[in-house]
């Protein structure tokens, strides 16, 4: 089988950071912001970030930080 064009998920979030994404929490709390960085344990560091629960902001952070083994999924946003 060959698999020239198979990325893995951390290479992925890798080539794309400075980039807009979602993160869902293993609570269902949600993150939207710009991912500054990413590490090999899948931990990121969100700059201008909303804190979304219910579909509505409860808060907005300069920069946090969101443990990898807290998340459930991460969405890259689509750029206009």
């Amino acid at each position: 089988m060959s698999q020239t064009n198979v990325q893995r998920p951390l290479t992925t979030l890798q080539k794309n950071t400075k980039k807009r994404v979602t993160v869902r929490l293993k609570n269902e709390v949600e993150y939207k912001g710009k991912m500054d960085n990413v590490d090999s344990y899948m931990n990121l560091i969100m700059t201008n970030a909303e804190e979304i629960q219910s579909s509505k902001v409860v808060g907005k952070y300069g920069q946090i930080i969101v443990r990898g083994n807290n998340v459930l999924f991460i969405k890259l946003e689509n750029e206009l």
